[in-house]
C-alpha cells in the first residue's frame, strides 16, 4: 500500500524504516520503564543494543553459511541489508543468549529486567504493526464499517491498526498503572493482554491458516491467555518481599 515513505526529497523503504523506528522506540521504552523497576537506564540501553547486535550478526552469518554456494560467487551480497537475508530463529537464540549473558555479567535481576523488557517489546510490536498496515502484509476481511480502509481496492478491517492500538494501550496501562514492585506479574499481565488482543483482533484476519475452520493464531492465543491466567492466579508470577531494592 505504501512501499516507501516520502521525507522531503527522500523516499525511504517503509519496512526497514519502520523496523529501525521500532528498535529505537522499543529500547527507549525498555530503558525508561526500567527506572520504575529501579534499574539503571544506561545498562538497559546496553542490554538491548547488545542483544540486538548479537541477534542480527548471528542471523546474518547463519544465512550466509546456509547459502554459501551463492555468496561464494557474489560475495558482495554478504553485506546486503535485505530483510529476507536473516535467519530468524538462530538470531533470536543469539539475542537471548547475549542478553542473558549481559544480565549475568552486570548482576541484574532478570525478573525486573523482564518487566521492563515486556513494555519495550510491546512498544516495538505496536510500531511494527503500523508497518504491517502500511505495507499491507497484514490484511483484514472485507467490511463496510465506517472505519474500514481500502486495501487492494476493497474496504477491509484494519487488523494491523487494531493490534497496534491495543498494544500501545496495553503498554501504556502497564507503564502507568503497573506495580513494578512485583515485576513478575507485569510480565504475566503483558503476556495475557497481548494474547487476548490477538485472540480478538485475529478474528478479522483475512486468508489466515485454519484448523477445522478456526484460525490457528487464535487457538495459540487462547492457549497462551489461559496459561497466563493460571500462572497469574497461582504463584508463578509472585515475588518474594524485598526483591526490588
Amino acid at each position: 500500500m505504501y512501499p516507501v515513505i516520502p521525507i522531503g526529497p527522500l523516499s525511504l523503504p517503509t519496512a526497514p524504516f519502520i523496523a529501525l523506528l521500532a528498535i529505537w522506540l522499543g529500547v527507549g521504552a525498555l530503558a525508561r520503564t526500567g527506572t520504575k523497576a529501579k534499574l539503571d537506564p544506561d545498562q538497559l540501553w546496553n542490554f538491548g543494543l547488545l542483544a540486538l547486535g548479537a541477534g542480527f550478526i548471528v542471523a546474518r552469518l547463519w544465512h550466509v553459511v546456509q547459502f554459501w554456494a551463492i555468496y561464494r560467487i557474489e560475495w558482495t551480497l554478504i553485506f546486503s541489508p535485505r530483510p529476507g537475508a536473516f535467519a530468524f530463529w538462530p538470531g533470536l537464540v543469539a539475542a537471548l543468549v547475549g542478553g542473558y549473558g549481559y544480565l549475568i555479567w552486570k548482576r541484574l535481576d532478570p525478573v525486573r529486567v523482564g518487566a521492563a523488557l515486556a513494555v519495550g517489546l510491546l512498544v516495538a510490536g505496536g510500531v511494527l504493526e503500523v508497518g504491517a498496515f502500511l505495507t499491507s502484509t497484514t490484511v483484514g476481511t472485507p467490511s463496510n464499517l465506517p472505519w474500514a480502509l481500502a486495501v487492494f481496492d476493497v474496504t477491509r478491517h484494519p487488523v494491523a491498526l487494531y493490534r497496534s492500538a491495543g498494544i500501545f494501550a496495553l503498554a501504556g496501562l502497564l507503564f502507568w498503572r503497573g506495580d513494578f514492585t512485583r515485576p513478575g506479574r507485569i510480565v504475566g499481565w503483558a503476556v495475557f493482554g497481548y494474547a487476548l488482543l490477538r485472540l480478538l483482533a485475529d478474528g478479522f484476519l483475512a486468508d489466515a491458516a485454519t484448523i477445522s475452520g478456526i484460525r490457528i493464531t487464535q487457538l495459540i492465543a487462547l492457549a497462551v491467555a489461559l496459561g497466563a491466567v493460571l500462572l497469574l492466579s497461582g504463584s508463578a508470577f509472585e515475588e518474594t518481599e524485598g526483591q526490588a531494592d
